[in-house]
């Protein structure tokens, strides 16, 4: 089951399939919910407190979740839920992995701006590893459209719409995890 499951996202991540062709099973939701948590968790911790990573990591599979079965819904294809939510669930975890590596080579800097705020007023002073922020830049666009292609798959929609889906729900994503990371800050103490 593990060598179908890799396969299957990784042709997903290729473009090669789409979420029909992930192997259906109820059962996989956990243990890709808990991938996909680790994913973000290790992501998050980088820059923020544990407690409100882990905050953070859970409201971004939960705000998945519920705006995958929203999208599905609206569509009247809830019935493909289970095989979306895993092929969103198994492709964020993967190209995630791939992300933290360059983001801890960045969450220094992140984390200084972040304590002394006023170091912005002088940006020049700030320089990113160009080859960092590029490969990180194409990772998260990879993302983008590899969710995209996901929904436009589950969805029965065009293209073009199925990255207007993905932008909204990228940025609905946003502003639900942050405030989930504002409230987790409140809740655990520290900057979130």
């Amino acid at each position: 089951m593990f060598a179908t499951l890799i396969t299957a996202t990784l042709r997903i991540l290729f473009f090669r399939a789409g979420p029909q062709d992930f192997p259906y099973d109820p059962r996989l939701t956990a243990p890709l919910v808990v991938t996909a948590a680790v994913a973000n968790g290790l992501m998050f911790v980088q820059v923020l407190p544990i407690g409100a990573a882990l905050v953070m990591a859970l409201a971004m599979v939960g705000g998945l979740a519920l705006a995958t079965r929203g999208v599905l819904r609206t569509r009247q294809l809830e019935a493909r839920f289970h095989q979306t939510f895993a092929a969103l669930l198994a492709t964020n975890a993967a190209l995630t992995f791939l992300l933290v590596p360059f983001f801890a080579q960045v969450a220094p800097t992140l984390r200084e701006l972040a304590s002394n705020p006023e170091l912005l007023e002088h940006p020049e002073q700030f320089k990113l590893p160009q080859g960092i922020g590029f490969v990180m830049n194409a990772l998260n666009v990879w993302s983008f459209a590899v969710t995209a292609a996901i929904f436009r798959h589950a969805a029965n929609v065009s293209t073009a719409l199925g990255l207007l889906i993905s932008l909204v729900i990228a940025v609905a994503l946003l502003f639900f995890v942050a405030f989930a990371g504002s409230f987790a800050g409140l809740m655990f103490g520290g900057a979130a």
